[in-house]
């Protein structure tokens, strides 16, 4: 038929939510709300999909952070909860330390980590 486009396949997304502790969670391959199927973060193409910035990341408490790299993702964690402690009445200080240690002990220990990203900001 003429003058109608040609309709393209939808095109599948990936999804991964950050844990507290800094690990991805499974990646959800979708297309729409339809699970296609879950991806281990560990696995060779789950990596590949991450160092990519393939995967939209999902922060512990919901929060969208984007298609980003791990790293970068951290990052925005560590800045977060390093500006929740300086607010001032920090709810849950201690709480908020330990996502700060664990956080940055994962950083630390993620291969090609970037410089500087685990240490504490002053």
């Amino acid at each position: 038929m003429r003058g109608i486009p040609a309709t393209s396949e939808p095109s599948s997304v990936f999804r991964a939510t950050v844990l507290g502790d800094g690990s991805p969670g499974p990646i959800e391959e979708r297309i729409g709300r339809r699970l296609l199927r879950l991806v281990d973060p560990c696995s060779m193409e789950g990596d590949r999909l991450l160092r990519a910035g393939l995967v939209d990341l999902l922060g512990p408490g919901g929060e969208r952070l984007g298609k980003i790299r791990m790293e970068d993702a951290w990052r925005q964690l560590i800045r977060r909860l390093e500006k929740r402690l300086r607010s001032p009445d920090p709810q849950g200080e201690d709480l908020v330390r330990e996502g700060l240690e664990r956080l940055r002990s994962r950083a630390a220990a993620a291969p090609g980590r970037t410089r500087g990203l685990a240490e504490p900001r002053k």
